[in-house]
């Protein structure tokens, strides 16, 4: 099917915004209801330590077991889809590995098991990670020069997915008075997001089909001419340094982002002499315009491009001004909140941009295993990180720990400034380009 654009030029269907913007829905709402199951134990912390018996750090393994397998599972799995899989089934069977995941840990609630429950939690992890990566490589197919827009899009819904996860499992607990039992309370409880991920099932029905769809008319649209494709190249370009060099951003932002969250309750409340209660609002902010303010900022980054810019800007002008407030400030209790809104704002501005990065340097037959090294990557450097955290707070203290964050912070600002240096000299510049050019070079 195509249709006449305003040129007189035939266009394709799904490259009009009604049907790709329909098609974000459906695909950003799996992930968003995948990440619901992921980040699930955190609206029931208490609850789950009181109702199974179990200690603090039992409780952080729930978390830790869905976490640190992905570290090799996302490689594999972007390989796999890439090579044989394909992204349309591998979305469906990653989504059944969540529910089954999901329903596996409802009954180790119920019959009060915690290996039942590891296991389950185990296989959530697995499925989300790779639902993330087959999520970003639908996107960079589907919406080239809006890539930015996309991902700022669906990291809203994401974000959406984590903030139920802390308000609705607790009010679903209370609200099952008629089971009589604790541990059936909080079965039941789990099992309600497996219900969840049925209707995540039938939405990834819809985009599978829709893609299909898409293909069948691109290839129909297209002219006959075969293009050859040069395989050794597109490895090439899943390892090569500009690559890797952008994976690297990816390693160094975000992970320090999510470790500070970690830790802000306790360091806001000793250090500021913060209520609980407003220590929860302050670390909140550290995440709170992304639902709001991201997709805006993924239009501009789309129209505006030079993606290596908004990353750097985002590094100098909100993160580090944020860390160094935190590091340099004495119990002044306004400083969270002030500097929570500017770490926002960096997350906000750097996450559309350097996750699109890989989309512009790697082939589309390579698309998924570039993001499945990405996903990888940025398991590997959370996991250490957050161990790196909890060590440093433990040994040298919170101002140490700030110093740590800095010294990150300006090693990523020091790569952005390679890259741009890279991509200047280059004979044809990728990843620092006019947003008009991206459409040109996304699935070239």
């Amino acid at each position: 099917m195509s249709v006449l654009g305003e040129d007189g030029s035939a266009s394709a269907w799904y490259n009009y915004w009604v049907y790709k913007y329909l098609f974000l829905f459906f695909l950003s709402s799996v992930r968003l209801l995948s990440n619901y199951c992921l980040e699930l134990p955190s609206g029931i912390e208490d609850t789950i330590i009181k109702v199974m018996g179990v200690t603090t750090a039992e409780y952080d393994l729930l978390f830790s077991v869905s976490a640190w397998p992905n570290i090799f599972l996302c490689l594999v799995g972007g390989v796999l889809v890439d090579k044989l899989l394909g992204r349309r089934l591998g979305l469906l069977l990653f989504v059944i590995c969540l529910l089954l995941g999901q329903i596996v840990w409802g009954v180790g609630g119920l019959v009060d098991n915690y290996i039942i429950m590891l296991v389950g939690r185990f296989f959530i992890g697995a499925g989300n990670e790779l639902i993330i990566v087959i999520d970003h490589s639908f996107k960079a197919t589907w919406f080239k020069e809006d890539l930015s827009l996309a991902i700022s899009i669906d990291i809203g819904f994401s974000r959406l997915g984590g903030t139920l996860a802390i308000l609705l499992p607790q009010l679903i607990y209370d609200s099952l008075s008629m089971f009589h039992t604790p541990t059936s309370r909080l079965g039941v409880t789990i099992l309600t997001a497996a219900g969840f991920m049925i209707i995540a099932m039938i939405f990834s029905v819809i985009v599978i089909q829709a893609d299909y769809m898409r293909e069948k008319s691109a290839k129909e649209f297209k002219s006959d001419d075969v293009a050859f494709t040069d395989k050794s190249k597109g490895i090439k370009q899943v390892f090569s340094f500009i690559f890797l060099l952008s994976v690297s951003i990816n390693m160094l932002f975000t992970p320090v982002l999510y470790s500070f969250v970690s830790i802000a309750q306790k360091f806001f409340v000793q250090k500021y002499g913060l209520s609980i209660k407003m220590a929860n609002i302050a670390n909140g902010l550290l995440f709170g315009s992304a639902i709001v303010l991201t997709p805006v900022a993924g239009m501009i980054i789309s129209k505006v491009g030079f993606h290596l810019f908004w990353v750097l800007l985002c590094n100098l002008t909100t993160a580090l001004p944020a860390l160094l407030m935190f590091m340099f400030s004495n119990t002044e209790s306004y400083i969270p909140f002030i500097a929570g809104i500017f770490y926002s704002l960096s997350y906000t501005l750097g996450g559309p941009s350097f996750t699109a990065l890989p989309a512009l340097v790697v082939d589309k037959e390579y698309i998924t295993t570039g993001y499945g090294i990405l996903r990888g990557a940025y398991n590997a450097s959370l996991s250490a990180i957050v161990y790196i955290t909890g060590f440093i707070i433990d040994t040298k203290g919170y101002f140490m720990l700030q110093a740590f964050f800095v010294y990150l912070t300006i090693l990523c600002i020091h790569i952005v400034l390679l890259l741009i240096v890279l991509d200047f000299i280059s004979q044809k510049p990728r990843l620092n380009v006019p947003g008009l050019w991206i459409k040109y070079i996304i699935n070239k």
